[in-house]
């Protein structure tokens, strides 16, 4: 066995020793030391709140609060895919989304918003082997930002979570600048146009998507024509179709069953939501190839007592013009959908006169 100090002095210069006679013939080279960080703690720590802050103004909304970002650290790198000094720093931030029952829906905006700003890699699963199911959502920048999204099933809220690469420790002497080392982030992308009148989207996720960025803005002369999106709050809800008047509405391109969505000035988005059960149920007839010369397919619903939350946002940037609520006033048989749906709940019809004479002035205003 060699002696102790040859020991103690093999270790010092990096080479692990046999014995004195067969030094040369029997010493073992560790390797390379692994790559320095070249970014400092601080300076990821200030891009992981960057990231977590432009998700926040660019995906909720005010009925969403997100918390302020929790920070920590995580010592040794060795663990990375390349390795790392055991003495790196691996920064992490942190915040929570509180939404209640709309929090899987700004779960989705925020996930939205991330890939639009390039974080790709990304897998999203449940996980059932906890004690209550989650959901989780990763990805990864190309700055080395790791996300890591979660949500218990029903609780309605979730996590958003950036851990960094390895970064400079602040109590190490010797490191590179403190900041500069990260290019800047580009601008934060803008909505998408979505140039539907059957898409939710301009309705449920305004900070995401528009009805039309090439659309005329809400100034001008009237009438300042409108498209309309209705949908409900409850899954399994129906309710009969909410019209515009014609003269509200764009017109046709000539020759075409295409409408000139470029005229549309504003967006009416009606969201109809179940306030109690009337107990009463009502019988709409809809034809079928089975019962066409029968007069139509009989099917009972369950009819509610409802009330239509209407906004109404320019269609070019999505922002809100007026907001107002209109009750469901319309009559049982009357309150029939269109078309025959299996959902059994049915909300009373909007009150359309009421509905009409609160979007007039929109339409008809100088601006």
């Amino acid at each position: 066995m060699a002696p102790q100090w040859t020991q103690r002095w093999g270790r010092r210069l990096g080479v692990t020793v046999c014995g004195v006679l067969v030094l040369a013939g029997c010493t073992e080279e560790t390797g390379p030391e692994p790559p320095a960080p070249k970014v400092t703690a601080q300076e990821v720590e200030q891009r992981l709140t960057e990231h977590l802050s432009r998700a926040v103004n660019g995906a909720l909304e005010p009925e969403a609060q997100a918390t302020a970002p929790t920070r920590s650290r995580t010592v040794g790198c060795g663990d990375l895919p390349g390795g790392g000094p055991t003495w790196g720093v691996r920064p992490r931030a942190e915040l929570t989304v509180s939404a209640g029952e709309r929090a899987g829906k700004y779960l989705d905006d925020v996930d939205t918003w991330m890939i639009r700003e390039g974080f790709g890699e990304r897998t999203k699963r449940w996980r059932v082997d906890t004690p209550a199911d989650v959901q989780e959502i990763t990805g990864e920048h190309d700055d080395g930002t790791e996300l890591l999204m979660e949500m218990a099933r029903d609780s309605g809220k979730f996590t958003v979570g950036l851990t960094g690469p390895c970064t400079w420790p602040p109590d190490r002497p010797g490191g590179p600048p403190s900041s500069g080392q990260l290019p800047p982030l580009p601008a934060p992308s803008g909505p998408t146009s979505t140039r539907s009148e059957d898409s939710v989207d301009p309705c449920r996720s305004p900070k995401l998507y528009v009805y039309n960025l090439t659309s005329r803005p809400f100034a001008g002369r009237g009438p300042h024509l409108m498209a309309m999106v209705g949908y409900s709050d409850e899954k399994e809800m129906e309710y009969a179709e909410i019209l515009l008047p014609r003269a509200w509405e764009p017109r046709y391109e000539p020759g075409t069953s295409e409408r000139n969505l470029d005229q549309v000035q504003l967006l009416v988005c009606v969201r109809v939501a179940a306030t109690r059960d009337s107990r009463q149920d009502v019988t709409c007839n809809y034809a079928s190839e089975q019962a066409l010369l029968g007069g139509g397919r009989p099917f009972t619903f369950d009819l509610f007592e409802s009330v239509y939350r209407v906004t109404v946002r320019e269609a070019r940037s999505g922002k809100v013009v007026s907001e107002f609520t209109v009750p469901g006033r319309q009559g049982a048989e009357d309150s029939c959908p269109f078309r025959m749906n299996y959902n059994r709940k049915l909300a009373r019809g909007i009150d359309e006169t009421a509905f009409q004479r609160k979007l007039r002035p929109l339409v008809e205003a100088r601006r």
